[in-house]
């Protein structure tokens, strides 16, 4: 733990709320700390029933001890990576590793790119996360233990990390524990486990810990609706389309496609990618009857694989959604660690080389980053310099110990020093990386203009994603109409196309809801809409000089305007980020 600190304490605690999701979970978990019925979240003052609340819950409870701040919100989550983290180190202790290769397993899986992303990121992906360490780990001490209590205690372990992923995330909760536990049974055909009794006993704890919310959720004056939507749209509209609003058609966003998660997979692992791959394929034999320690083998391949079979079948796709399936690749790392160092292979030697390689390439893009910003003039030049020079030393000189380690056979260690390495670069970058993104990601700022622009003026939104919601809502509650084009019941036009320069059926309907928006509200009334592409900024100026950048245009709100529907008020832009156009009647209309 002391060596995940510093990526843990960095990530959670040294930067702003950034998207996509943070500052819609932001504004998720502020609202929670301000209701007085805590049974459903809500966004901007409308219900959020995608996910169950647990982590709404934790959230709001660190805004409430310590301030409405990005920071207090992920205060938790250092609660999770610390649950998370000391899961992987028990569950490969019972696995009889050495100390050392548990400790690698460890820093492996929660150091992996996606599993530290979700560590620090303020979503229910983290606390999803932790529950899902903690039931594998009680689903592998269940299987092994004497029957009886013994056995009791491990799956009752693995039905509270059930309760707490499903009450972070629904579904994946029960999935992750349930698919590696039934693809172990099944491979070791040990059928008799699925009649024990002691599998089934601990669900009384998940009635316990689960049901007391559904309860509650059922005495909601929209039941019916939560329900539905939390057990049906948000479960099966993940993996096929189901008859549901669009707000609730989960397959138009985040498509998925064959293979995905495979082929994005060495990215996920980073910087441990090649270090996985000795892992499996030294696996290979280990998981033949017979093998010794086969059973640990099987079970880390079976928490990683059939999890990533399912997502690949799902009709959405987002690299988080992996994160679960890091704890069997980590296991894998430290099973074989620990045979690596007594019996190293070439294929081993040269996994363990070639991730000095990678992590020296991280380390130099990292300090090449910050050598662009200096030269953008986006962060102090000779600051950005010395620290990409420390950097780069830091870094270097861990690999270096790593290479004399790998050279003495001492493979922990050698992987030790390419863990440090890595830290010292991406800690020393934040120093200068997080301030910029932060001036990038500065919503409430943003909405600070739009706020003290709009304040005597009938606002609505059209269209308008979460991000745009959570942004106007935190902190000020904004009064806001919502003009939606996907299900407003107007005519659309025929062949002959449409006034002025609208041709596609959204700009009609577009054109449509934002003119009878002007006409009930008066002169006054302004629409704000989201703006395509990023804006320029200094960095994207400094690139251009190397590569052409195509400006990204106005899209809906120019097409307005060019028709004469609209006249652009005001432009709100956030250098390398979002892009806002606020709208008013057209010159005629006040005329």
């Amino acid at each position: 733990m002391l060596a995940l600190a510093p990526l843990w304490l960095v990530g959670m605690f040294g930067r702003g709320l950034w998207t996509p999701d943070e500052p819609r979970e932001a504004d998720i978990a502020w609202r929670m700390s301000l209701q007085s019925d805590r049974t459903l979240p809500q966004l901007a003052d409308r219900l959020f029933l995608e996910k169950p609340p647990l982590s709404y819950w934790m959230s709001a409870g660190g805004i409430t001890l310590f301030g409405d701040s990005g920071g207090a919100a992920r205060a938790p989550n250092f609660l999770y990576a610390v649950i998370g983290v000391l899961s992987v180190l028990a569950l490969a202790l019972a696995m009889q590793t050495g100390t050392l290769a548990a400790i690698i397993a460890g820093l492996v899986t929660m150091s992996a790119l996606i599993a530290f992303r979700v560590s620090v990121w303020l979503a229910p992906d983290a606390c999803l996360f932790a529950g899902c360490a903690l039931a594998l780990l009680g689903a592998w001490r269940g299987y092994g233990a004497a029957p009886g209590w013994p056995k009791v205690r491990g799956y009752a372990l693995m039905h509270v990390g059930a309760a707490i992923g499903f009450m972070a995330k629904s579904a994946p909760g029960w999935l992750v524990p349930a698919l590696a536990l039934l693809a172990l049974i099944a491979w070791e055909r040990r059928w008799v486990e699925l009649r024990r009794w002691e599998l089934y006993a601990g669900f009384l704890l998940q009635i316990l810990i689960i049901g007391p919310w559904l309860l509650a959720v059922a005495h909601e004056a929209n039941a019916a609706e939560a329900l539905s939507t939390l057990f049906w749209h948000n479960l099966m509209g993940r993996f096929t389309p189901v008859a549901s609003s669009p707000a609730l058609d989960y397959t138009s966003g985040h498509h998925n496609s064959p293979g995905k998660y495979l082929r994005e997979l060495p990215l996920y692992l980073l910087p441990w990618t090649l270090v996985v791959a000795a892992a499996l394929v030294r696996s290979l034999p280990r998981v033949r009857t017979g093998a010794p320690g086969a059973t640990a083998w099987r079970f880390a391949l079976c928490a990683s694989l059939p999890f990533l079979a399912l997502l690949s079948v799902a009709a959405t796709a987002r690299d988080v959604y992996a994160a679960p399936a890091l704890v069997g690749f980590g296991l894998l790392a430290g099973l074989w660690v620990q045979e690596a160092q007594a019996s190293p292979s070439r294929l081993d030697q040269l996994a363990l080389r070639f991730s000095r390689y990678l992590s020296g390439l991280i380390a130099w893009a990292l300090a090449g980053a910050l050598l662009v910003f200096a030269a953008a003039g986006e962060a102090p030049e000779p600051r950005s310099v010395a620290i990409a020079v420390l950097l780069l030393g830091a870094a270097h000189f861990a690999l270096w110990r790593a290479a004399r380690a790998a050279r003495r056979g001492d493979f922990p260690y050698s992987l030790a020093w390419i863990y440090s390495g890595y830290v010292a670069a991406i800690c020393l970058a934040a120093l200068v990386a997080l301030p910029v993104i932060d001036r990038w990601q500065d919503l409430p700022g943003l909405a600070r203009r739009i706020q003290a622009d709009t304040a005597h003026q009938s606002l609505a939104l059209l269209d308008p994603d979460e991000t745009t919601l959570a942004m106007l809502d935190r902190g000020y509650r904004t009064r806001i109409a919502i003009l939606t084009t996907a299900a407003n019941p107007v005519s659309t036009p025929d062949a002959g196309g449409a006034s002025g320069s609208l041709v596609s059926g959204t700009a009609w309907r577009a054109e449509q809801v934002v003119t009878r928006w002007f006409h009930t509200a008066g002169d006054d009334a302004r629409v704000l809409v989201l703006l395509p592409g990023h804006a320029p900024g200094a960095v994207s100026e400094w690139l251009g000089r190397l590569l052409p950048l195509v400006p990204p245009g106005d899209g809906l709100a120019g097409e307005l305007s060019s028709a004469g529907s609209a006249r652009l008020v005001r432009r709100y832009e956030l250098p390398q980020g979002r892009r806002y156009a606020l709208l008013g009647p057209p010159e005629h209309s006040m005329n």
